[in-house]
Formats: structure tokens, C-alpha cells, sequence
């Protein structure tokens, strides 16, 4: 689920310490920050009391940090470690006897992550580790869990609470983390939230955008079930492509110009030339295929009118209030768990481009997406996206998806 937190880049952040012996002036103590004060407490005697420590999961891929060459795929670029991003991989609701499965879950995720493109030519920008803290209790919507995920009948319904906040940011000031920011917001540390509810299983999940209890950081979080989805907001941006507004229709200019900061897998116009998805589209250099179903307009981002994505099927897609092909019925899931849509998988590439000092030193998000397009076409020829395009086409025929009727071309 995509929240409008989610769709700022989460960033950089400064820490501060509460002293705990100074009095409040107004003679108070927020409940906010007295939590978060017990619970740093409780980190930092967490290893006299045996706390395991961290899980690092693909370290060799991340050991000494890395980007592709683009220019000569078989070389890599060394990146500073400053540039490199952390994931945190927490667990909410694991008993104290499950240590070695959240270890195992953790493995789990990273494999995943790494098996989808573009995260798996791009593990070498990112450090994943997961951190074991047990619970007493499964999460649930009484909230007490160790993060306290408040859960009600298989659905994440409050990530927010004053709790969850402390309890996250407490874990955050337990490790060594990339702590770069831009606006409070940290650029390279974000969180992964695996949740075990009353079932047993990972509850439906959101991405929220956290801010500390001291007000001075924010990390965004991807909490529970198919959080590599989840992730995809956080770490990127990206909106829901699936319909949750039915009948409702987006009041969202067409992005002109695009920024590298604000620029979206969905897109609000009908007009080739405006689309930002139209170097994929049918009869481009890399989608040569006039028959092509890629690249073209998708119905639903949110509302179902006014908004469109670039494929049928995309992570970014889920069920909801989706059409099925024919526009018969509702509540059909779209969601494919193997791939990023093209569209997603360039915001997703260019971002990190961006966060490991690829792309320049510039401050201005139009001035990125420039520099961005520039180096496109070496994207394009390294990650074998005309090739991969000709074979989504062919998969795509093969499905008869062309007799679906709930897309368009643009105009």
C-alpha cells in the first residue's frame, strides 16, 4: 500500500541524544520520547544480556560496495562507503524460540531481492542485515509485540504508534547505519518489517515514512506481507498501480518537467509525447513491435480514471478493486511476483544511480533526469532491455493479452 510518505525519497538525518537526567522544562515527558529512551536503554544492555547480534545476509556481494559499469558490463564501480545503502531487516512478533527461523526469513527476503532485477545487478550498493529482537507475543491489535505492528484480522492497521516509533528508531541508534540525509530523511538506511500475527503469517502490509521521537530523522519502513513490494515504495518511491478508488478519477497534472526526485511509475495523460514512459512504447528503438503491449496505457494508480500504468502486470500491482482482463469483475490480482515492469525498473536504477554519486553532483531533480537520460541508452544495452522487452511481447501474446479491455494507446 502506498502512502503519500512513501512517495518522498526517504533520507539523511541527524541524531541527538536525550538526556534522561535534565528535566523537562514544562516538568513532562512525552510518552514519545519515554519510550524511546527505555527502549535505547534496553539496546544498549541488550549484549551483556546475550542479545544475538546482527544477521548479515549476501556480504560478499556488499563487503566492498559496488555498481555495474555500464559502459564495460563486465567491470564494476567501486563506491564509497558513504554511498552505500543499508537494509535493516527487523522482526515483529517472533517468539523467543523462533531466533533461527527470522534468521532463516531473513535469508529468505535477501534471496528474493536478489533474484529480481534490478536489485540483483545492483546488490553491490546495498547492505542488508537483519537484527533479532524477540517478542513475548504474536502482533496483534493490543500492541504487544516488541514493535507493537498493531494487526487486525491479517492486515497491518497501525505502523505509527508512539511504540513503533520508538521502538524502530531504538533498534536504528543500536547498529552502525549510513545515517546520509537530505531534509531529516535518511537516504540510505531503510527498514524491512517482517511480522508474525496470531496466524502465524505475514499480515497484509504498508509502507510509512517514520520521524523520531526527538523530530530530527525519518526512515521509511515497508511492513509485512511481500515487502520486497513494500520496499518498492520505500526505497523507491513508487506508487500502487492497482485500483482502490473505483469509479473515482485522478486530479494530477501531466509531470512536465520531469524530476528525478518526483518523476512516477503512473502517468495522468492520455498524450504520447507527454507520457514518461514513451521511449518503451510501441514503435520505439527498444520496443520496435507496433503490436507491442508495453508502454502503452494501463487503467488505475489509486482512482480508476484519469491515471494509468505502463503494463498489465508490474510488483507494483496488487488486487483491491482491479478489473480482470475482460472488465467482467472486480477483486483480480495483477500483481506479478517475479518482475518490476520496465517503467519500475528504471525509476528504480536511476534512484540508485542517483544515491551512489553517478549521476553528478547537482541538487536539482530536473538536472538529475537529464544527466539521466543521457547515460539511458548504456541502461538500456547492459540491463538487455530490448532484448527482455521482445520477450515480454512474446509472453504477452501468448496470454492473448491484447484482447484485454482495460487499456488504451496513447493518443
Amino acid at each position: 500500500m502506498f502512502t503519500t510518505e512513501s512517495h518522498c525519497l526517504a533520507d539523511r538525518g541527524k541524531s541527538q541524544e536525550a538526556d534522561r537526567d535534565q528535566p523537562c522544562r514544562t516538568g513532562i515527558v512525552s510518552l514519545v520520547t519515554r519510550c524511546w529512551l527505555l527502549l535505547v536503554f534496553c539496546s544498549l544492555i541488550s549484549p551483556v544480556l546475550g542479545q544475538a547480534p546482527l544477521i548479515s545476509v549476501g556480504e560478499e556481494n556488499w563487503q566492498e560496495p559496488w555498481v555495474p559499469d555500464l559502459r564495460h558490463p563486465d567491470r564494476q564501480i567501486a563506491i564509497p562507503l558513504e554511498r552505500r545503502v543499508d537494509v535493516l531487516i527487523l522482526g515483529d512478533g517472533y517468539l523467543s524460540a523462533e531466533q533461527t527461523q527470522f534468521e532463516q526469513d531473513t535469508q529468505k527476503w535477501y534471496d528474493r531481492f536478489v533474484s529480481l532485477t534490478p536489485f540483483r545487478e545492483l546488490r553491490g550498493a546495498f547492505r542488508v542485515r537483519g537484527l533479532w529482537k524477540p517478542s513475548q507475543e504474536r502482533a496483534a491489535a493490543e500492541q504487544k509485540s516488541w514493535f507493537h505492528t498493531a494487526v487486525d484480522t491479517g492486515k497491518v492497521v497501525n505502523a505509527t504508534s508512539a511504540q513503533t516509533v520508538a521502538a524502530v528508531f531504538a533498534a536504528l541508534d543500536e547498529i552502525e547505519i549510513n545515517r546520509a540525509a537530505l531534509d531529516r530523511r535518511l537516504s540510505h538506511a531503510y527498514v524491512v518489517m517482517l511480522i508474525k500475527d496470531a496466524r502465524q503469517r505475514n499480515p497484509s502490509g504498508v509502507s510509512r515514512r517514520l520521524t523520531s521521537p526527538d523530530r530530527q530523522r525519518q526512515v521509511a519502513v515497508a511492513f509485512g506481507a511481500d515487502s520486497h513490494h513494500e520496499f518498492g515504495h520505500a526505497y523507491s518511491g513508487l506508487r500502487d498501480e492497482y485500483i482502490n478508488q473505483p469509479g473515482k478519477t485522478a486530479q494530477h497534472p501531466p509531470q512536465q518537467p520531469l524530476s528525478l526526485f518526483t518523476v512516477s511509475n503512473l502517468g495522468y495523460t492520455r498524450s504520447a509525447e507527454q507520457l514518461p514512459w514513451s521511449h518503451l512504447s510501441p514503435g520505439s528503438p527498444v520496443n520496435p513491435d507496433r503490436a507491442s503491449l508495453i508502454g502503452l496505457l494501463w487503467i488505475g494508480g489509486g482512482p480508476e480514471e484519469g491515471v494509468w500504468h505502463s503494463e498489465a502486470r508490474c510488483l507494483m500491482n496488487g488486487t483491491h478493486e482491479n478489473w480482470d482482463l475482460q472488465k467482467t469483475r472486480r477483486g483480480v490480482g495483477l500483481r506479478d511476483r517475479q518482475r518490476f515492469c520496465f517503467w519500475c525498473e528504471e525509476i528504480v536504477v536511476a534512484r540508485t544511480w542517483h544515491r551512489t554519486g553517478q549521476l553528478g553532483t547537482s541538487d536539482n531533480g530536473e538536472t538529475l533526469w537529464q544527466e539521466w537520460i543521457k547515460i539511458r541508452p548504456q541502461y538500456q544495452k547492459m540491463f538487455q532491455v530490448p532484448e527482455r522487452i521482445q520477450r515480454q511481447n512474446t509472453a504477452n501474446a501468448d496470454a492473448r493479452l491484447e484482447q484485454a479491455r482495460i487499456f488504451e494507446r496513447p493518443q
